[in-house]
């Protein structure tokens, strides 16, 4: 039987400096397969529900932040991220933040991750085959002048201006505390300014929305 899902997984960068602790994110992005013949109806209809994505951390590595969703700390040590569900055609983002002890030069094992999921209509619990992630450390300096990947510079973006919108709603709500308002800002900033290097005008028209929120809601801050 065809999964439900198809993940992706993209590191900011394959080959990290082996000389000291590193920062990574690994963009998750995962698609809600059509099984069959597309049709209206189908293209609408949840292939996916209680998506699970349990993860596994090798000794030298630590998560240092999420977007996206919350994370739950699970046996040992591992992860566990509670995804909802997903509907035929969708596709869905989280970044996952890590700090990479200093290790020798070469490949080395970083995660392990499996998905886990319903299917309807039957409800029949699925798991995908286990998926090992690797990191390449090397002493070449040029890594170090190396950009991250924009595919996954500009979701995380993306997924950054989201929690921080709701985050401003929320205060602004209970409190008029214009540091809400700043940290909008800071994010339409950033959002713009990836968009001007890269000329993507899907954050064009992020950064262009987060502005006009920011105009609506600057008499309340």
């Amino acid at each position: 039987m065809q999964a439900s899902i198809q993940p992706i997984f993209t590191w900011s960068q394959n080959r990290i400096f082996a000389g000291a602790a590193r920062d990574v994110i690994l963009l998750v992005e995962w698609e809600g397969m059509v099984q069959g013949v597309e049709t209206q109806k189908k293209s609408r209809k949840v292939v996916a529900r209680e998506i699970e994505l349990r993860v596994w951390l090798e000794a030298h590595v630590s998560l240092k932040a999420c977007y996206g969703c919350v994370v739950e700390a699970g046996e040992g040590r591992s992860l566990l991220l509670k995804l909802g569900k997903i509907h035929a055609g969708g596709r869905k983002y989280i970044a996952l933040e890590f700090t990479m002890a200093a290790m020798p030069a070469g490949n080395h094992e970083a995660l392990w991750l499996q998905w886990q999921y319903k299917q309807p209509p039957v409800e029949r619990i699925r798991e995908l085959p286990l998926h090992k992630l690797s990191l390449e450390y090397t002493h070449h300096t040029d890594v170090l002048g190396t950009a991250s990947c924009f595919h996954v510079a500009k979701h995380l973006e993306l997924l950054k201006t989201a929690m921080v919108m709701e985050e401003a709603v929320a205060l602004r709500s209970k409190t008029s505390d214009p540091a809400s308002y700043d940290r909008l800002r800071r994010q339409a900033d950033d959002l713009l300014l990836l968009a001007t290097q890269s000329g993507d005008m899907q954050l064009v028209k992020e950064a262009e929305a987060v502005y006009k929120q920011l105009a609506v809601g600057i008499q309340v801050w």
